[in-house]
């Protein structure tokens, strides 16, 4: 169970691991998480958790992600050992599990998936990833519009994210992380279904 404790402490472990600029985004992030998980009757608290939590290895040398996901066993693929980068997402979650006893999967699996997607993804992990995507500060064409969509429909927003990160990455002769792709897959199939999520 997700307490003001466990926030304030994660709150705290995100400010001593991060630079004023990626802790502004990750309280903005937190907060739209919050927002999200009210309008789509989550727990409020656990999307802030998991928020607060989400980029707090993102600063890590790419060098150390890469051996902090190696010494965890976590998957390392091609991606991950081009771009180090991709693997704060898994080393997060790790690091939270460690450093500050969470427990709570459903918290996890949204640190985990924020950065790509993945296939299966849990409305709390829905809610983090937009957030990640829709905060304030975030400006690009079409985000008005995903926005608003979120606050409706987790999964088909998740689809809209994808699929423009997806052809951005395309436009610009990048290669696309397979998790996104599954998880794209997935919104389309599974995901489009009309559930209120």
């Amino acid at each position: 169970m997700t307490n003001d404790r466990s926030l304030e402490a994660a709150g705290r472990y995100a400010r001593e691991r991060l630079s004023d600029k990626r802790y502004g985004h990750t309280l903005r992030v937190a907060e739209t998480a919050e927002r999200l998980a009210e309008a789509h009757g989550l727990d409020r608290k656990e999307a802030r958790l998991a928020a607060l939590l989400h980029d707090s290895a993102r600063e890590v040398d790419p060098e150390e992600l890469l051996q902090l996901a190696e010494e965890r066993g976590l998957p390392v693929g091609a991606f991950e050992r081009e771009s180090p980068k991709l693997l704060h997402s898994p080393v997060a979650a790790e690091l939270a599990r460690e450093d500050l006893g969470v427990e709570d999967e459903a918290v996890l699996d949204a640190i985990r998936a924020h950065t790509t997607g993945a296939s299966g993804m849990e409305p709390l992990a829905l809610a983090v990833f937009l957030a990640d995507k829709i905060e304030p500060a975030r400006d690009y064409p079409g985000i008005e519009d995903l926005r608003e969509l979120a606050g409706r429909d987790l999964r088909g927003a998740a689809r809209v994210s994808l699929e423009g990160s997806i052809s951005h990455n395309e436009e610009r002769g990048r290669s696309v992380h397979p998790a996104s792709l599954e998880a794209l897959e997935w919104l389309g199939n599974e995901g489009s279904k009309e559930s209120g999520v």
